[in-house]
């Protein structure tokens, strides 16, 4: 165990740890004066460390949970057990993540408690924002112990106190896992919300946020909070569509909140439990894209995917050809090794019919792009629909996906394309890929029907004006 406790700078035992918020865990002493914690940039002393900002100083504080290991005499199972402890969830720490005031707690747990608090719950320092807490990567010592501790101890502590998890309820997005669900609490909407729909959720009265503290769903994959959602409909929703969405950042506002989410995996409701007018009980069956539909199999969910193209891209220009640091933090790699191209290979191994589709909504999308602005009456359309359009649409909804990224292809474009909640909600309710990839090609027929039409009108119109 005391292997794993070094610095990450004199690479010797740690003395006085400070964990910073890149994760990563250093001396007192081994850190810049306050002078330089002062100054507009900071580069941190850690190497490995690849981020850019860092959420910490001129005040240090201690890491309590590995000085107290430190401090241990003798490595005896129950006290490590006792320092290890979450003292939100009161459970063995999961995903461990150290805030800038030296205090551990599960990634879940801290999200879950940011929501309701705004102090630490041990000495009621200020915390991060949510946004923060859910970016912020994990105390890379802390992991290691957590790792060598359930390898080689993993004893049968029976007075230690049951788990207390502000929301016991769970996810999963991995498709070969649970599909069903009993008795999710559903948010109901004047609107369906597609996959990868950004959306932000004012929650402004005591029941509304009451039952959005209740409904919020645990998802260890992806190390964030969920929640169902689901347009309204006079009718019963027994059978009706509706979307799992993730959590990005939550607000305060006084006794208000702003919450941003993002939309995941469709759901179907098999059964109705309870309903009100703007809240549901329900029982769910997942609804996951086929896996031949899908570029790749790994941990992280294709909405990541499709937002990491960007940056992954501009990343590889410059260290393309230098491979993975040994030293790098391991989710840092998987990702990298995981993110789909960001256009189509040259010769695909098997190049599907949904894929041809995405190419001619992708073709579609990139006409548009690059159609030349015009000062001309009949022409102004055109002009709005130019590059500046596509860095518009792009800021709001994320990258244009790769042309052979069907899935990413199919609801971008449904976010984006002007059609109607009815018309949205019929491509949330449609099974296969292909169906929903030709309702998109139809709805794209129609706009181009409509622009021609609008078009002549206009032409017409200005014939008269100059007779």
């Amino acid at each position: 165990m005391s292997l794993l406790l070094n610095c990450s700078v004199c690479q010797r035992q740690l003395v006085d740890p400070v964990t910073l918020s890149c994760g990563f865990t250093v001396c007192l002493t081994c850190l810049p004066s306050q002078e330089e914690f002062r100054r507009s940039t900071f580069v941190c002393p850690v190497k490995q460390c690849n981020k850019e900002t860092h959420l910490f100083g001129p005040n240090l504080y201690l890491d309590s949970c590995i000085n107290q290991i430190i401090k241990l005499e003798q490595p005896d199972a129950q006290l490590i057990t006792e320092s290890l402890q979450c003292t939100i969830g009161n459970h063995l720490l999961q995903h461990p993540i150290t805030s800038h005031c030296g205090h551990s707690f599960c990634k879940l747990c801290a999200l879950q408690y940011k929501i309701s608090n705004d102090s630490c719950k041990k000495c009621q320092k200020r915390l991060p924002s949510y946004q923060f807490i859910q970016h912020q990567p994990p105390n890379f010592i802390l992991q290691q112990v957590l790792l060598a501790y359930n390898q080689y101890e993993a004893p049968q502590i029976d007075n230690i106190s049951a788990a207390n998890h502000i929301s016991n309820m769970s996810i999963s997005f991995n498709p070969s896992s649970n599909t069903s669900y009993q008795a999710i609490p559903v948010f109901l909407t004047d609107f369906p919300v597609l996959p990868s729909q950004k959306l932000r959720i004012p929650i402004f009265s005591e029941p509304h946020r009451t039952f959005f503290i209740n409904s919020l769903l645990n998802c260890r994959e992806l190390q964030s909070l969920c929640f169902a959602i689901m347009s309204k409909d006079k009718a019963n929703h027994k059978g009706h569509f509706g979307t799992m969405v993730k959590i990005n950042s939550v607000e305060q506002r006084c006794n208000d909140l702003v919450v941003d989410v993002v939309g995941l995996d469709r759901f179907q409701v098999t059964s109705v439990l309870k309903e009100t007018g703007d809240f549901l009980q329900a029982d769910l069956e997942m609804k996951f894209e086929d896996e031949q539909d899908l570029l790749s199999a790994s941990s992280t969910h294709w909405i990541d995917h499709r937002q990491q193209a960007m940056a992954k891209q501009q990343q590889s220009k410059t260290n393309a050809a230098l491979p993975p640091s040994p030293d790098s933090p391991m989710e840092d790699v998987i990702t990298a090794t995981a993110t789909p191209p960001s256009s189509p290979p040259a010769e695909p191994a098997i190049y599907t019919p949904a894929m041809k589709l995405s190419n001619r909504i992708h073709d579609f999308v990139s006409d548009l792009a690059h159609s030349t602005p015009s000062t001309s009456f009949c022409s102004a359309i055109e002009g709005l629909l130019g590059p500046v359009w596509l860095e518009s649409v792009q800021g709001l909804h994320g990258t244009l996906p790769a042309a052979d990224n069907a899935v990413a292809m199919c609801w971008w474009a449904a976010v984006v394309l002007p059609v109607s909640n009815t018309d949205r909600y019929q491509l949330l309710a449609t099974e296969s890929l292909e169906d929903r990839l030709n309702i998109i090609l139809s709805w794209i027929d129609d706009l181009k029907s409509q622009w021609g039409n609008c078009r002549r009108t206009a032409i017409n119109s200005a014939a008269k004006v100059g007779q």
